[in-house]
C-alpha cells in the first residue's frame, strides 16, 4: 500500500470520511480485509487439500481433474503463504513499524512470499488456460481420444508450467534482498527487489525482466483464457443443438453430463478473468500515463478477488458433480465413523472416466 495511505488507514475512521475517491475506499476497505482475508484462507486451505484428496484418486484421475490438482496445489500454497503475511504484518501490526515487524526472519518471509504468490499466480492462471485448451480440444475430437494418454499428456503439461514459471521467476529471486536500516531509532530489514513503483531507480535489465513478467504472466494468459473461454461457450451452443437432434435418453444423458462439465470449466474461466483481467487493465493503464497510483489503492480489493478465485472450486464441484459430493460425502462417513448409507458405499469401489470434469464415453 502506498505510503500515502497512511495518514488515513493509521488515523481514525472519521479522517477516512474526510478523504474522496479510491482513497477514501482503500482507507475503509483496509480496516476489514485483513480479517475477511484470513476468514477466506482458513476455508480455502481445507478446501483445496480436499480438492487435491479427491481428485488424485484412482477414480477420478482424468485430463481434466490432473490440470485442476495442479491448480488446487498453488492456491492452496498461495493462501498458506498469505494466511501468515496478513496474520503477522497486518493484523498484529498494521502499518506501523513495531519492534518485531520487519526483523531479519520477518523479513526473510516477506520476500520469500512476495516470491512465491508471483510464482503461484502465474502457475494458477496458465494452468486455467491449459484447462480451457485441453477441454476445447477434446470437444472438438468429439471425445475419440484415449484416456491413458490424455493423463499423460496434461501431467506433462502441468510440469512443464510449473517449471517454466518458476524458471521465468529466478530473476525477481536473484534480485529481492534484505537490507538494514534505521526507523524511528529502530533497527528494521527492508525488502529490495523489482519494483512497479518506482522507474528511477529500476535498472535496463530490471526494466527488461519486469515487461517480461507483465507480459508473460498478465497479458498473454488472461488473452488466451478469454480465446478459448469463448470457444468453449460456443462448443457448448453446437452442443445444444446436437443434443435436439439425436435420440434416445442415453445418448441425451451423456451430453447432458458433456455440458454441466463445459459449464463448469466456463465458470471457473470466468472467475479468471474476474479476478486477473481489471487488475490487468488497471495496470496498463497506469503504466501507459506514468502514475499507478490507483493500481496500489486497490491492491487489497485484487488480493481479495485473487482470494476468493483461490477457494471457490470446491463449490463448484460439490454443486455440478455428483461423484465428486459422493466421494466426499463417504471420506466424511469414514472420517467421522457415520453410518454410510448403502447407496454411497459403491462409490469407494467403483471405477469411471468422470467428475467433477466427466467425458462423454466414445461412441461405437
Amino acid at each position: 500500500m502506498d505510503s500515502n495511505l497512511t495518514n488515513f488507514t493509521s488515523g481514525s475512521r472519521d479522517q477516512c470520511y474526510d478523504q474522496v475517491g479510491l482513497y477514501a475506499y482503500a482507507c475503509l476497505y483496509y480496516g476489514v480485509h485483513d480479517y475477511l482475508s484470513v476468514i477466506l484462507c482458513c476455508f480455502g486451505i481445507p478446501a483445496n487439500i480436499v480438492n487435491i484428496v479427491i481428485l488424485t484418486r484412482k477414480s477420478m484421475r482424468t485430463s481434466i481433474n490432473i490440470i485442476l490438482t495442479g491448480i488446487a496445489v498453488t492456491d492452496m500454497l498461495t493462501m498458506l503463504s498469505y494466511l501468515v503475511y496478513a496474520i503477522h504484518f497486518r493484523i498484529m501490526y498494521g502499518l506501523n513499524d513495531s519492534v518485531g515487524k520487519y526483523t531479519y526472519a520477518w523479513s526473510m518471509f516477506l520476500a520469500f512470499h512476495i516470491g512465491l504468490t508471483l510464482t503461484t499466480y502465474t502457475i494458477s492462471i496458465w494452468l486455467g488456460v491449459c484447462m480451457s485448451v485441453v477441454r476445447y480440444m477434446y470437444i472438438s475430437s468429439l471425445g475419440n481420444r484415449r484416456p491413458g494418454a490424455d493423463e499423460r499428456r496434461s501431467c506433462v503439461l502441468v510440469i512443464i508450467v510449473f517449471a517454466l514459471s518458476i524458471a521465468m521467476y529466478i530473476p525477481q529471486y536473484v534480485f529481492t534482498s534484505v537490507h538494514a536500516e534505521s526507523s524511528n531509532s529502530t533497527e528494521v530489514y527492508r525488502i529490495r527487489s523489482i519494483d512497479i513503483k518506482t522507474t528511477t531507480d529500476r535498472s535496463p535489465l530490471q526494466t527488461v525482466l519486469f515487461w517480461i513478467f507483465l507480459i508473460y504472466g498478465k497479458w498473454i494468459p488472461c488473452l488466451l483464457i478469454i480465446v478459448f473461454g469463448i470457444l468453449l461457450l460456443c462448443s457448448l451452443h453446437k452442443s445444444k443443438k446436437r443434443t435436439e437432434k439425436l435420440k434416445g435418453a442415453q445418448t441425451k444423458a451423456r451430453l447432458k453430463q458433456h455440458t454441466r462439465t463445459t459449464v463448469m470449466l466456463l465458470i471457473i474461466i470466468l472467475m479468471y478473468i474476474i479476478s486477473e483481467l481489471p487488475q490487468t487493465v488497471v495496470l496498463v493503464m497506469g503504466l501507459a500515463s506514468g502514475d499507478i497510483l490507483n493500481y496500489i489503492l486497490l491492491g487489497d480489493t485484487i488480493d481479495m478477488l485473487c482470494l476468493i478465485n483461490n477457494s471457490v472450486n470446491i463449490i463448484l464441484y460439490c454443486a455440478m458433480s455428483k461423484q465428486f459430493r459422493d466421494i466426499l460425502w463417504s471420506s466424511l462417513c469414514s472420517i467421522f465413523q457415520i453410518s454410510d448409507p448403502k447407496r454411497y458405499r459403491s462409490v469407494q469401489t467403483t471405477v469411471t472416466n468422470t467428475s467433477p470434469c466427466e467425458h462423454i464415453p466414445q461412441q461405437s
